[in-house]
């Protein structure tokens, strides 16, 4: 493994902690100023995404793309805090038809790869940030700081662990192919420190739900944002870069830093309604 210099490492160390006290300052500063936040995050992310896999996509298709994610995010988000109705989402569809409908009128011979890949990009990355409103209000549409607290405190000590162990005993790579740094050292112990920390999240938090959901949150985290990872790999590798963006010095894009989250998320709140 190539050691970073000091330089690299202070810069990604400070970016690091500057980054955590928003998100997680954001949570106790409200709903309205979280959601705002991840509003930011979601539309930016798809930002980065159609840059990635869409890089010749005509700026004013991209603008629409971009409208059209924030929309959905909003329509979403406000469903959760404002009890605004659900067929409002119906919005969503009907404007990616009239993209799909005017872009074949236009003859442009790759109309259908680029709606494909704006409606992934809408659920791949804008739906996971919604759903983070809608975990943060598990508990009977009150919204409770400490559930994305617990949550980013299992996400970030499984990026750790797995880092740590990665970096001290790490002999057998993982898929080389995807992500070189990467071992099933590293893997296996960011699984374990994710697990162990979930069994021990109520005895921190009041998140107000109970041992096994958290241990059973912790395991899908420490499955599903790591398959989430090295998703984002493999676009980044497919499409010849090195960072989704520039957003964070040290650390990337919106991409790089949720890669886990935009997949772990829906698992986690599907099976939270399960559990109902």
């Amino acid at each position: 493994m190539v050691v970073q210099p000091m330089s690299n490492l202070a810069t990604r160390s400070v970016v690091g902690f500057v980054f955590s006290i928003v998100v997680i300052g954001s949570a106790f500063a409200g709903p309205y100023m979280f959601s705002v936040l991840f509003g930011f995050f979601a539309v930016k992310g798809l930002q980065e995404f159609i840059r990635m896999v869409l890089p010749n996509l005509r700026k004013s298709l991209r603008r629409i793309a971009l409208v059209w994610g924030g929309l959905f995010y909003l329509l979403l988000v406000g469903s959760i805090l404002f009890h605004w109705p659900f067929q409002l989402l119906l919005v969503i569809p009907i404007i990616w038809v009239l993209l799909l409908t005017l872009e074949m009128i236009r003859v442009n011979a790759d109309f259908i790869h680029e709606m494909a890949v704006l409606l992934f990009g809408l659920f791949y990355v804008v739906m996971p940030f919604a759903l983070l409103l809608i975990f943060s209000n598990w508990e009977g549409n009150h919204f409770n700081p400490w559930l994305p607290f617990g949550l980013f405190g299992i996400l970030w000590i499984n990026d750790s662990g797995a880092y740590f162990f990665g970096r001290f005993l790490g002999k057998h790579k993982l898929h080389e192919r995807v992500s070189p740094k990467k071992t099933w050292e590293g893997l296996i112990g960011g699984m374990l420190t994710a697990i162990v920390l979930g069994f021990f999240v109520t005895d921190i938090i009041p998140s107000g739900l109970n041992r096994m959901d958290w241990v059973f949150i912790s395991i899908i985290i420490a499955i599903f944002a790591n398959i989430g990872d090295l998703v984002e790999s493999q676009i980044k590798r497919i499409r010849g870069v090195k960072d989704s963006g520039k957003l964070l010095p040290g650390h990337g894009g919106v991409l790089d830093r949720f890669d886990g989250l935009l997949l772990a998320l829906p698992m986690i709140v599907a099976y939270l309604i399960i559990q109902l």
